[in-house]
């Protein structure tokens, strides 16, 4: 009967992963428990972050140590320790006694007349207990810090464009999507047909990065978008008007709504473009080292216009 209670026992103080005594217990939703480091290792690469055992959806940062359970585990785990070191094949060899003590300078276990022995006694020691729980804990931190690691460089590689929000980029103009990835212009046009210059301001959402060299390259998808702009700015711009589109620091490939038709512009200076709208997706290669500027038509796999510009931080 005891021996069919202690293996119950066991079963609960047992993670269902690694089929060990628990590590840093952590409880999900759904009341399941695991070690630490086993979820996190579990959940790494899974497309979602459901219970190991159960299948039950469950919050990936939702971790907290169940303390009852880890004290619980830690009474078994010094029993169950206890016992397996008073076994036969773990008494000191020279002096027939058992090993409990730990020598941190060896990393190995000693009986106690061993640990007083010219060896060992200018050694540090403590008992096998704390070496082990030691050992625990910073096992159990070291895989907080690199999930915590995890998880950031996660929601890095997840972020296709940081957004400047400096000055509420989010203008009356412009509609920002609760993905904060797509921005529509939702005003009558960009610019007037005659592009003559008037009080009226427009803004953009600039992306965060800075280029000073090097050869860059991105696409945006305008499909049967209207009111589009692509581009680059000056940094020193950027500083001065936040979100404001200014014709000379700005190089841009804007494509304007005017009645049934369209027409296609690029800034500095403003130039009309004779050609068809782009279709699908539209190419921007920057050759900062050279100082040029490229606007390519992916679809047709053309060149739309190429532009020489100063060296400067963009």
């Amino acid at each position: 009967m005891n021996s069919d209670i202690s293996q119950d026992f066991h079963k609960e103080f047992t993670c269902l992963i690694c089929l060990n005594y628990l590590i840093d217990p952590v409880t999900v939703s759904c009341g399941h428990s695991f070690c630490l480091s086993c979820l996190c290792v579990s959940w790494e690469k899974a497309e979602s972050t459901n219970c190991p055992l159960c299948r039950e959806p469950a919050q990936k940062t939702n971790f907290k140590t169940n303390i009852l359970l880890k004290n619980l585990v830690s009474i078994a785990r010094k029993g169950s320790l206890q016992e397996f070191l008073s076994s036969a094949e773990h008494m000191c060899g020279l002096h027939k006694e058992p090993k409990q003590v730990f020598c941190e300078d060896d990393s190995s276990l000693l009986c106690m007349l061993c640990s007083s022995s010219q060896e060992h006694e200018a050694h540090r020691h403590c008992t096998i207990e704390e070496a082990a729980e030691e050992s625990r804990v910073k096992l159990s931190n070291q895989m907080r810090s690199l999930w915590g690691n995890i998880q950031e460089i996660q929601r890095n590689l997840n972020k296709d464009v940081e957004i400047l929000y400096t000055n509420e980029i989010t203008n009356h103009n412009i509609r920002l999507f609760d993905d904060m990835r797509g921005l529509r212009f939702m005003g009558d046009s960009l610019l007037y047909a005659s592009l003559d210059p008037g009080p009226s301001n427009y803004y953009a959402a600039w992306g965060a990065q800075v280029f000073t060299s090097g050869k860059h390259y991105w696409e945006l998808h305008v499909d049967d978008s209207w009111d589009w702009a692509v581009g680059v700015c000056k940094e020193s711009h950027l500083r001065k008007n936040g979100t404001l589109i200014g014709s000379q620091d700005t190089l841009l490939l804007l494509c304007v709504k005017e009645d049934n038709g369209y027409t296609l512009w690029t800034t500095a200076p403003m130039t009309r473009q004779f050609i068809e709208k782009p279709l699908g997706r539209v190419g921007v290669f920057l050759d900062a080292d050279r100082g040029s500027l490229s606007f390519v038509d992916v679809a047709k796999c053309s060149l739309i216009e190429h532009s020489c510009i100063k060296p400067s931080p963009l």
